[in-house]
């Protein structure tokens, strides 16, 4: 017994992103073309970024004092931990 498939949209293969996430073919040509961005474009808009990573601003904190480690605690020796091991 053949088994029939009955479907009112697109088959799996002929399905792109675009029909996939609307269920409409999405247009091929822009009403406009597209411009690039012009160097000055650019200028303006990483200007205040570049000009904060090379002068970063002064934040006036007073330096913080870092306390020394007055207490070194050793390593667990393997033997003390209390499992079997195997030197070979």
């Amino acid at each position: 017994m053949a088994s029939e498939q009955h479907s009112s949209g697109p088959a799996l293969n002929e399905m792109t992103p675009g029909t996939i996430s609307s269920g409409l073919v999405p247009t091929t040509s822009p009403s406009t073309s597209y411009v690039p961005p012009s160097q000055n474009d650019w200028d303006l808009l990483f200007q205040l970024m570049f000009d904060e990573l090379l002068n970063p601003p002064l934040v006036n904190q007073p330096p913080e004092a870092i306390a020394p480690i007055v207490e070194v605690i050793p390593p667990v020796n393997a033997d003390s931990t209390g499992s079997p091991s195997s030197t070979t």
